[in-house]
């Protein structure tokens, strides 16, 4: 029923025009009440259940290398059961009432399953450092490099996590998603991608941002350099800004860099030789994860430019979007990209998805699988760009050609992950 009376049954009842400017005055309040009402109702709490996956999969991979000395098992888990969850789910396309964003953006409770994922890396980061120093791992360089592999996947899952704390504007979350970085001798990321990657994000001068028909390895050959070059660029530009030379400890990526070695050092002396390996090995699988996701969510997007050779302003079909909901709960809506780049200080709850933005056929933990099959990654994938970039939609009969190609290849792949996972590894009870 409408609380507000209209002109006619206001005249039907012969109500004066004062009583009417009354009584819809009053109906204002009233409206205005019942949606601040909603505003304060505040999030309920499962609102931010599906966010703890990502603490749960860590803590239940614990338990099974705990019980059954499987390291494989979060592997298995990310590349065979997400995309099929992926594929299987409706897609997570929702976005928050205008009326209820203020209210998510202010919880603090959705910093909980942030900080659970968070806590959790670092300790099995840890635990695997002193299993290693105490000779409780399996001996072989083989078996070494598998373990490494799964510790650095389940350390992934935080990198998604140092990025968005990275973006607040609270110091406190800076350091936390710094040290991500760190963790991982990685720390020139933060500088490089907020400095630069927001602003350069989709044109050539930029070196996170792949172009269409480069390979993974080529754009990993690529980036890594340039994106280190860079930073040393906008340090020495900072620096040279206040009249200090870029070669002091003022300089950010001297400072980290000495102290990404005394780390290495303290892991020497502290739990041995090949626990620093073991540190060694992980930061590079984790750094290559990493810029794998980066090759991932711009691949080929181009902006345009005008007739005085400027680039158009970013906008949001310049990022490649994934609605599927098992990997955004995996990644903390890290696949919301287009609106992170549009709005970068937005926490992840309250990120949109946005119909203009382009979407991947697949969500990212299979798009992390199909970019390391570069011959599959351009036959689906320069079709998409090309239709992005003219402003079109993929036509329907070849998307369904090409989403053979997709499950040809991410069957195979189940099946040796799983062959890997139930029998090559196994699980053997410890006790």
């Amino acid at each position: 029923m409408d609380i507000a009376l209209t002109k006619q049954e206001i005249n039907s009842k012969g109500i004066t025009s004062i009583e009417s400017a009354t009584i819809q005055q009053n109906s204002k309040k009233i409206i205005s009440q019942n949606q601040n009402e909603m505003q304060n109702q505040g999030v309920p709490w499962h609102a931010f259940t599906l966010f703890y996956f990502p603490f749960a999969l860590i803590f239940i991979s614990l338990i099974v290398e705990y019980y059954y000395q499987n390291v494989f098992f979060p592997i298995w888990v990310a590349y065979v059961i997400i995309p099929i969850l992926d594929y299987v789910l409706p897609h997570d396309n929702y976005n928050l009432p205008e009326n209820q964003i203020r209210t998510y953006e202010k919880d603090k409770r959705f910093l909980i399953p942030l900080y659970a994922a968070w806590i959790i890396d670092f300790y099995t980061y840890f635990y695997a450092m002193t299993l290693i120093s105490k000779g409780m791992m399996p001996q072989g360089p083989a078996y070494f490099f598998l373990y490494s592999f799964c510790i650095a996947n389940c350390g992934a899952l935080n990198l998604s996590i140092g990025h968005e704390l990275a973006h607040r504007k609270e110091l406190i979350h800076k350091i936390c998603g710094n040290l991500v970085y760190s963790k991982m001798f990685y720390s020139h990321f933060i500088i490089q991608h907020i400095k630069s990657h927001h602003k350069k994000v989709a044109t050539p001068e930029d070196p996170s941002t792949s172009r269409k028909g480069e390979s993974i390895w080529d754009f990993l050959y690529r980036t890594l350099p340039e994106g280190y070059a860079e930073t040393w660029e906008l340090e020495k530009t900072r620096l040279a800004l206040v009249g200090k030379s870029p070669y002091s400890l003022e300089n950010k990526l001297i400072l980290w860099n000495i102290g990404h070695i005394l780390w290495l050092g303290v892991i020497y002396f502290a739990f041995g030789k090949l626990a620093a390996i073991f540190q060694i090995s992980t930061s590079i699988l984790n750094i290559i994860y990493f810029e794998t996701i980066n090759y991932i969510e711009h691949y080929g997007l181009q902006r345009k430019k005008d007739v005085n050779g400027n680039y158009e302003s970013v906008k949001i079909t310049h990022s490649w979007n994934a609605p599927q909901v098992a990997s955004n709960y995996l990644l903390f809506k890290l696949q919301r990209h287009s609106d992170h780049h549009a709005n970068s200080y937005k926490p992840y709850q309250i990120l949109e998805s946005l119909p203009e933005s382009p979407n991947l056929p697949f969500g990212y933990t299979a798009s992390f699988l199909l970019s390391f099959v570069p011959f599959v990654w351009f036959k689906v994938m320069d079709p998409y760009v090309d239709a992005c970039n003219k402003g079109e939609k993929i036509d329907e009969k070849l998307k369904k050609e090409l989403d053979k190609w997709i499950f040809g290849t991410l069957f195979g792949i189940s099946i040796l992950f799983t062959y890997i996972n139930f029998w090559l590894v196994g699980f053997q009870y410890r006790f």
